[in-house]
């Protein structure tokens, strides 16, 4: 089991270049690739995507490279003369026409060569795709050491959280034993104070107690609640992407719940229905966060 929030980074090295690949992820119900690469370098976004694809199934995967320092040498800022002079004259013309004075300083023209020459070092796709796949590759594995950590502990969390709704669903069996029994005392206890002469057999007080013990019998709830919480344990020892099938076991249980709760007529069962749904509401929290 993992969790679909993750980070790995890994360095990229290439001649006259030298980065980082960084690979976080969060919660997502699909599955979604975010670049934030060089534009010389979008042409690889597809071949990225299939490589991730193929080991994440879920969650919103946000992709930068980090572009850190480059190594040429200082000679290399005049490398692109025309360029430079290109972009002096964009700025010469921006200032004319915002009537601003224009006065190409030293630093302006060494910061204007700097950017240009950055410009120029940057590899272009077909010489750094293998060495950015295989960052992106090695980052992509440190980002689901995380999730799978991370995803460790959801499974402890879950657990906990499912023994304690296990616990609920143990006194519930016990508190909703006997409850047609009692209703019917309670019937025929008012039916004698308000002086009404009835037997003991009235087809009639037969006939309510049965109506009252249908819509009352939790029994098909409890054991399906039962059920729904060891499918639910099960997903728990599974490797593979469970969170959809833990969403809809959760939305099952809640239902059941529900419907337990609406049919209590003791107190002390309603209080254990609204207990359960506290913990399964938390659990839902939690599971949204599982690839």
């Amino acid at each position: 089991m993992k969790s679909m929030t993750g980070y790995g980074q890994a360095p990229i090295r290439v001649s006259g270049f030298c980065g980082s690949v960084e690979i976080s992820s969060i919660n997502k119900r699909g599955f979604e690739m975010v670049f934030n690469l060089p534009r010389e370098w979008q042409i690889l976004e597809r071949k990225i995507t299939e490589l991730v694809g193929e080991k994440i199934n879920r969650g919103r995967i946000r992709m930068v490279a980090n572009l850190d320092h480059f190594s040429g040498s200082p000679a290399n800022l005049w490398q692109n003369e025309s360029l430079v002079t290109q972009e002096l004259e964009k700025l010469k013309n921006y200032c004319a026409a915002q009537n601003i004075p224009f006065n190409a300083s030293t630093e302006i023209v060494y910061r204007i060569a700097s950017s240009v020459s950055e410009q120029s070092l940057i590899p272009p796709a077909e010489s750094i795709e293998e060495s950015l796949l295989h960052a992106t590759n090695h980052a992509l594995d440190e980002m689901i050491k995380m999730r799978t950590s991370e995803g460790v502990a959801l499974r402890t969390d879950l657990h906990s959280k499912i023994n304690q709704l296990n616990d609920y669903t143990k006194q519930l069996v016990i508190s909703t034993q006997g409850m047609s029994l009692e209703w019917k005392n309670k019937l025929l206890h008012r039916l004698r104070e308000w002086g009404l002469e009835f037997s003991d057999n009235d087809e009639r007080i037969g006939r309510e107690v049965a109506i009252f013990a249908d819509k009352s019998d939790v029994t098909e709830e409890l054991t399906r609640i039962k059920s729904h919480m060891a499918q639910f344990i099960e997903c728990l020892n599974i490797s593979s992407p469970i969170g959809r099938k833990l969403e809809f076991i959760t939305q099952e249980l809640l239902r059941e719940f529900n419907t337990l709760a609406s049919k209590s007529a003791r107190a002390e069962c309603s209080q254990l229905a609204i207990n359960a749904k506290v913990e399964l509401e938390k659990i839902r929290e939690q599971i949204s966060n599982i690839e």
